[in-house]
């Protein structure tokens, strides 16, 4: 599955877009995200998940839970820093 959210149409303060990235990447498609801009089913089991910051697009694919839950946690700072240092999971538009 694939996730697409789009942080810069986001109108919420920095705490709750990190609490929205994560109950996104938690619950895909189990709640109403107000960032959230597209869910794909790409019937792959990972879960690929692109983020819209500042005009540029940051992707990371997460292989299982136990990475689900790490991103999850760390938030969109971290996720963007993640993807800018890691070239195999970063895709940058």
């Amino acid at each position: 599955m694939k996730v697409v959210i789009n942080h810069d149409r986001c109108v919420h303060a920095d705490a709750f877009a990190t609490r929205c990235l994560a109950a996104t990447i938690e619950y895909p498609m189990g709640e109403s995200h107000y960032c959230l801009a597209g869910v794909i089913d790409d019937g792959k089991p990972e879960l690929t998940v692109s983020l819209i910051f500042e005009g540029k697009t940051y992707t990371r694919v997460l292989h299982n839970q136990a990475e689900r839950d790490i991103v999850a946690a760390e938030g969109w700072p971290a996720f963007t820093e993640y993807a800018q240092n890691h070239t195999p999971a970063f895709v940058q538009n």
